[in-house]
């Protein structure tokens, strides 16, 4: 028998067993479906929090990192800016030093060269000295035609210059 319902009839009992099969799906889905998708979402989102975390640790290290390096460069830029400060120090304090050295060579070669020429001087003038008494002696004797000796005659031309002034005696 085929009864024919209108919208307004409610069956009970069909209504009781949609509810019972309703009730058990919900039980077998909580105990074998819900629990597992659940482990399984807590589990992901473990996963992705924990990558997360990750990723923050190691953007903090680059970060660290990067600061550690630029604070490399600029240690090794202050560095190398002393090393070029200080070369240059030494090269203008080595050039110092040459300078100071040649010119103190040139003025030992300048001080050697005057007591050279002082020397030269001295002895070309107590030549040329003993060659004018040699002369004066000679042009004496010719005119005096032997009236004195050579050692008196030098004695004479000796005396005679000691008797000069200084500025024209060497």
């Amino acid at each position: 028998m085929v009864v024919a319902a209108g919208l307004t009839d409610v069956n009970f009992a069909l209504s009781f067993w949609t509810a019972l099969t309703f009730l058990i799906l919900i039980v077998v889905l909580g105990k074998f479906a819900w629990g597992p998708i659940l482990q399984m979402l807590e589990t992901r989102e473990r996963t992705i929090a924990d990558a997360i975390e990750s990723a923050k640790k190691e953007r903090a290290a680059a970060e660290a990192a990067s600061a550690e390096m630029r604070a490399a460069l600029e240690r090794a830029r202050a560095e190398s800016a002393e090393l070029i400060r200080r070369n240059q120090q030494e090269v203008a304090a080595a050039k110092a030093d040459l300078m100071a050295q040649a010119k103190k060579e040139s003025e030992d070669l300048l001080q050697s060269a005057r007591k050279t020429i002082a020397e030269e001087k001295r002895q070309a003038l107590a030549e040329l000295r003993s060659q004018t008494v040699d002369l004066a002696i000679e042009a004496a004797s010719r005119l005096v035609q032997m009236n004195l000796d050579e050692t008196k005659q030098k004695q004479l031309v000796e005396e005679f210059l000691s008797q000069l002034p200084k500025e024209t005696r060497v």
